[in-house]
């Protein structure tokens, strides 16, 4: 079985994937779509106004929303296109042209069409509903997971205060270590951070993830007009982490009036396929190690690479087959503090093919 202590965010969830496909996005949008395109698009930024001296405001993400359920915990079909981005700019259906090609055996109509506005998360759509039929109520497990104090993900903002819009202020993304208790959620909660997103593990302000362009409109934060870098979330699976390697990063939040709390917020990005196929090839066999002997990993494999949608930098290449998999994720956020740097984490999986580690390993 993998050891594992502390990790950048964990994320309690089920594993097992089972029938996905699929690829695209569109260069036009179908009428009954065109109205919505805005909805797939965060706010453009304002005119420049400098952040408050001396003012900051940590968010830690209090619930995650991975597509089982609407923004208010219920249970309906669909909710994934409500997570997300609208990455490459188009809105798809199955007959839209213009698109990376479909992985061999998938069909665009397995995949499309997008959520509102051209909303890409493959993930959602294709993973999460298989999830939630392997562990019930997924975001419900993450959301308590997060409430017992057992991980965050925290947004730190300077210069943020209480006007409406500023341009820009830069955000830096920490990974929330084990609290040690149930939060309070009053603002005085001090969240250790792991090291493993610091660029030196004795500096808390060293963050690996930072958005420096980031930026306010009428209470809703940005992260930038552009992606920015790639972030490692990773993931506790059945108390087996997995690493999910987020590119083309991009957040938004709408936050409340005295900017103390996040009350619709999103994590959109992409997952290159290749390195998604081998996070779960090890989750796999640390899990259920006989299940490396059947031929039903490689089946499973075969259906994630299906789900393909998107090229690794967000866009689309028609002459280029899809090599990456749109992820969408809501979250809802409330002021803590940053507490001290937490010792660094041992991990260690066993990938199918590999000898399980020893006690001592």
């Amino acid at each position: 079985m993998m050891r594992h202590s502390r990790i950048a965010v964990a994320v309690y969830l089920a594993t097992a994937l089972l029938s996905l496909a699929g690829c695209g996005s569109e260069a036009s949008a179908p009428a009954d779509n065109h109205a919505d395109v805005d909805l797939g698009q965060p706010p453009a930024p304002g005119p420049a106004q400098p952040g408050d001296s001396g003012a900051s405001v940590a968010f830690a993400m209090d619930r995650l929303f991975l597509g089982d359920t609407d923004r208010d915990g219920n249970k309906a079909a669909g909710t994934w296109k409500e997570y997300g981005l609208n990455l490459d700019g188009l809105v798809s259906s199955a007959a839209s042209t213009g698109l990376c090609k479909p992985v061999t055996g998938a069909e665009p109509s397995d995949i499309y069409p997008d959520g509102a506005g051209g909303i890409d998360n493959s993930f959602g759509k294709n993973l999460v509903g298989l999830i939630a039929t392997l562990l019930s109520d997924p975001s419900t497990r993450v959301s308590d997971a997060i409430a017992n104090g057992d991980f965050t993900v925290i947004l730190k903002i300077d210069g943020l205060g209480e006007r409406s819009s500023y341009n820009p202020l830069t955000a830096k993304l920490y990974g929330g270590a084990t609290l040690g208790a149930a939060p309070a959620w009053d603002g005085s909660d001090r969240w250790p951070v792991v090291p493993e997103l610091l660029g030196d593990a004795q500096d808390i302000e060293s963050a690996r993830v930072v958005f420096p362009d980031s930026y306010v409109v009428d209470d809703t934060w940005v992260s930038g007009t552009q992606p920015q870098g790639t972030f490692k979330l990773n993931l506790t699976i059945s108390n087996n982490t997995i690493g999910l390697t987020i590119s083309n990063l991009r957040i938004t939040m709408e936050l409340t009036p005295d900017h103390k709390s996040v009350v619709k917020g999103t994590i959109a990005g992409v997952l290159e396929t290749g390195v998604l196929v081998e996070e779960l090839r090890s989750v796999i066999g640390t899990i259920e190690p006989s299940f490396c002997e059947s031929t039903g990993l490689d089946s499973t494999l075969d259906q994630v690479r299906r789900a393909s949608d998107i090229m690794k930098d967000g866009g689309q290449d028609p002459g280029q087959e899809c090599n990456a998999i749109s992820i969408g994720i809501g979250f809802t956020a409330r002021e803590v503090q940053l507490g001290d740097i937490a010792p660094p984490a041992e991990a260690t999986s066993t990938a199918c093919g590999e000898a399980a580690p020893t006690d001592g390993g």
